[in-house]
């Protein structure tokens, strides 16, 4: 089975993203570090902000709605017996991909997604952009959003408090972003009893990537293979939504089989 699900931006009943809202607050979307941590975690504060901008109130309401049914999906509560690693009810997808070409609104609707889901699922996000060449690079994205749950989710910073610092700086001096991916994700999450509510339902979180397409394409192919290598190793309660163009080689990765 795939680990994605893809939808496209463009609907024919509310397409028109053309217009500026009035002023809203501005989101702050600044995380404090974790000393232990010493990643640069990037701000996209001001990114958003001027995403959310254009968004047109009545809009995309289909849109928004299927990928909030997506993050509270009820297979995940029928998972209530899995053992993290490897447990995946195959009609539990993990990904969720929206698809357009540039003008579409994408990053409108993740700028809008990440203003309804800030306090609730929300504990990672990174805006790509093709001028930036070293915050798109793959150890980069990691730690930054590694950076970003250790401040959003407690749990999280408990289960990274016994991390190999030298074995992630070796993994990241030999360039080995698939190291880093299992040292930050795979391992402290997997450690992790799922997170829950009051009522003992297990909340699901959620990380957010707009523009994949935008990272450069020296590290577009092994921020795939992550994807698609390590994403399937992380407890179904994380959860991943990511707009991109419709490239074919993002789709080959996302929707490659995994065991």
């Amino acid at each position: 089975m795939s680990i994605a699900n893809e939808t496209s931006a463009l609907s024919h009943d509310d397409s028109d993203l053309a217009f500026k809202t009035e002023e809203d607050p501005v989101l702050s979307l600044l995380v404090q570090p974790n000393p232990k941590l010493q990643f640069c975690i990037n701000d996209f504060t001001q990114t958003c902000a001027r995403y959310f901008g254009y968004f047109l109130p009545g809009t995309r309401v289909s849109h928004l709605k299927e990928i909030t049914d997506w993050i509270n999906s009820p297979e995940l509560q029928q998972d209530q017996n899995f053992d993290t690693k490897h447990h995946r009810n195959k009609s539990n997808r993990t990904v969720f991909w929206v698809t357009g070409d540039a003008g579409t609104g994408k990053s409108i609707i993740t700028s809008k997604l990440i203003q309804v889901e800030h306090d609730n699922s929300l504990v990672g996000w990174h805006f790509c952009n093709h001028s930036n060449i070293l915050q798109n690079s793959s150890p980069s994205i990691i730690k930054s959003v590694s950076g970003m749950m250790s401040a959003k989710l407690p749990e999280y910073n408990a289960a990274i408090a016994d991390l190999d610092e030298n074995e992630l700086k070796k993994a990241t001096a030999k360039g080995d972003s698939m190291k880093v991916f299992e040292l930050l994700f795979i391992i402290p999450l997997n450690k992790m009893d799922p997170p829950r509510d009051h009522d003992g339902n297990i909340c699901p979180k959620l990380i957010v990537i707009d523009a994949l397409d935008e990272i450069h394409e020296k590290h577009l192919e092994e921020f795939l293979r992550i994807l698609r290598d390590g994403w399937s190793e992380l407890p179904p309660w994380i959860k991943l939504f990511i707009t991109s163009r419709r490239y074919d080689i993002i789709k080959k990765y996302l929707f490659a089989k995994v065991s």
